[in-house]
């Protein structure tokens, strides 16, 4: 979990005392546009740009979809959020992992031993074979220590796990090469049984080779950090896709401009023109506009200098909305789901702001491809398809970190997590995950779901009791926060897990969870004029 930091509504503890910290809707106002399109969250629609039909085809050529914005300031190998090694898994926000250590890595390494001993039994692992704890996205570690710890205590004293420890190999994998080095310095002395490795979750096979791995592909909060294409679906079916549109206050632009090579300046006074031809029409605002190689060119470029932080706080930002058939990738995306949607679009008259997430999608049909047998694990915050597109009290799409928003508007101890615009590079991005597409995916790819629903379902069938705090915890003071993180686990919660195992991986295998919830995948129960509804909106997006 994110704590203050990634939630709807945390319980944090301070002081001894428990803090309701609650997100809320974005403050900005909608454009026109946005209510002529009777939203249910048209306030997710940010300084809409309205530009001539005609200009739509452009607007890849010269601007950012939202996925490539999202992507480079998460991402970018040298300014990203992560990348840059300005993410702070203290400050900024921590995980379950980290504020139930070392517990909740015990359970997870408990529920992992059980899969491993089946697959022993049933001969899908053989005992010279490797098992592999593959994880992706694994922070500074912390996760990885904590599991690795507990097999090698556990192993001491026990002959099955000291059989499970002498197979073990756990590598975590991330996209960033500063991560790994964290990850390899804070798991050094487990030795062989240890490793860090550059890779990409969602282009697995990249560096992974097919059907290279027998054990279990593990996340923790991953999915919600792939980027996303950001879409407005109205209610008949009619489907868009965003783009990006950055600017700069002229006086920003005139203070900055000694900071550039000449060649970059003209660069973007170039764009800017081009962009005011093409797509302004009057309706600029006496910012200079940016292109979606000017954005990152600027960003390149000052990311040495005092005035990195101030530029990205003063950039400002317009959404440009095209036809989804303008990103082949989600107009792909909607045909492919497009029953799904329309069973949920169908039961309202208004349409809705909602997010693509094709990283999610690549996840699981890359893991099936490097698993030869075994299992996901995949833990995030989110909820089924129906509940994706339906709750809409707080933004599924949030940002945490140094930019949070507070303001007269917020009732106390709010944040306003929905801020994508504010200080980009400098904050996290995160967006709630849909375990129908994982799920849904994942059964054409030969993983089939096992369990899913709350988290708490790690504990089940384990050893392992929340009911003591660790003394490593009480050492440090935080008592209090354990035993309120650990009420908040047990309890309902956005907080999901998804287990799905490889076909022919050990038919005996059963999940000790004892509170499944719905995927969501059969058809949803419609009167006579939605089923009309939902036929009109399913031909039209599957229209690419």
């Amino acid at each position: 979990m994110r704590v203050l930091i990634r939630s709807v509504a945390v319980l944090a503890a301070a002081a001894g005392l428990l803090l309701l910290v609650t997100t809320v809707p974005f403050s900005g106002q909608s454009s026109k546009e946005s209510h002529e399109r009777e939203l249910r969250n048209g306030w997710e629609v940010h300084r809409e740009l309205v530009v001539a039909p005609e200009a739509h085809a452009d607007a890849p050529k010269y601007f950012l979809s939202f996925f490539d914005y999202h992507d480079i300031v998460m991402f970018h190998p040298t300014v990203g959020y992560y990348s840059s090694g300005r993410v702070d898994f203290v400050d900024h926000y921590r995980t379950y992992p980290v504020v139930l250590a070392p517990l909740f890595g015990h359970m997870v390494a408990e529920q992992i031993h059980t899969m491993w001993d089946g697959m022993r039994k049933v001969g899908t692992l053989t005992p010279s074979e490797r098992f592999t704890i593959a994880e992706f996205g694994p922070g500074d570690g912390a996760l990885a220590e904590a599991i690795l710890d507990y097999i090698v205590r556990k192993a001491a004293g026990d002959a099955s796990w000291r059989a499970f420890a002498d197979q073990v190999l756990y590598v975590c994998y991330d996209r960033s090469p500063s991560l790994n080095k964290i990850q390899k310095e804070r798991n050094a002395r487990f030795g062989k049984r240890f490793d860090a490795r550059v890779a990409d979750a969602t282009n697995m096979t990249a560096t992974i080779n097919r059907d290279s791995l027998k054990g279990i592909i593990l996340s923790n909060e991953l999915p919600d950090a792939f980027s996303v294409h950001k879409i407005i679906l109205s209610a008949d079916g009619k489907a868009e896709v965003a783009f990006v549109v950055p600017s700069l206050p002229a006086e920003t632009w005139r203070a900055v401009q000694p900071l550039l090579p000449t060649a970059v300046v003209r660069a973007i006074d170039g764009d800017d023109r081009a962009i005011e031809d093409r797509f302004l029409k009057g309706q600029r605002e006496g910012d200079v506009y940016l292109t979606r190689g000017s954005f990152v060119s600027l960003l390149e470029h000052l990311q040495t200098t005092p005035a990195y932080e101030n530029t990205a706080n003063a950039m400002l930002f317009r959404e440009l909305y095209a036809p989804a058939s303008t990103v082949p990738v989600v107009a792909d995306h909607l045909s492919r789901y497009a029953d799904l949607y329309a069973q949920v679009l169908a039961r309202d008259q208004r349409g809705l702001v909602s997010y693509v997430n094709p990283g999610a999608e690549s996840f699981i049909r890359d893991s099936a491809a490097v698993l030869s047998a075994g299992y996901m694990l995949t833990i995030d915050y989110g909820g089924n398809w129906e509940e994706m597109l339906n709750q809409h009290t707080y933004p599924r799409f949030r940002t945490y970190g140094p930019s949070q928003q507070t303001g007269a508007h917020l009732a106390p101890n709010q944040i306003d997590t929905f801020a994508p615009y504010v200080g980009p590079t400098l904050n996290d991005f995160t967006t709630d995950a849909n375990f129908t597409l994982l799920a849904a995916e994942g059964e054409k790819v030969g993983l089939r779901p096992v369990y899913y629903g709350a988290q708490r379902a790690l504990q089940a069938g384990t050893t392992v009791s929340l009911d003591t705090v660790p003394e490593a915890r009480e050492r440090e003071g935080n008592a209090a926060e354990f035993q309120s993180w650990a009420q908040s686990f047990a309890g309902p919660s956005v907080y999901k897990m998804l287990l799905q195992q490889k076909t022919g991986t050990d038919s005996a295998y059963r999940s000790q969870g004892q509170h499944p919830e719905s995927l969501n995948l059969e058809a949803i129960e419609l009167t006579a004029e939605q089923r009309r509804r939902a036929e009109a909106i399913t031909e039209r997006l599957k229209k690419k």
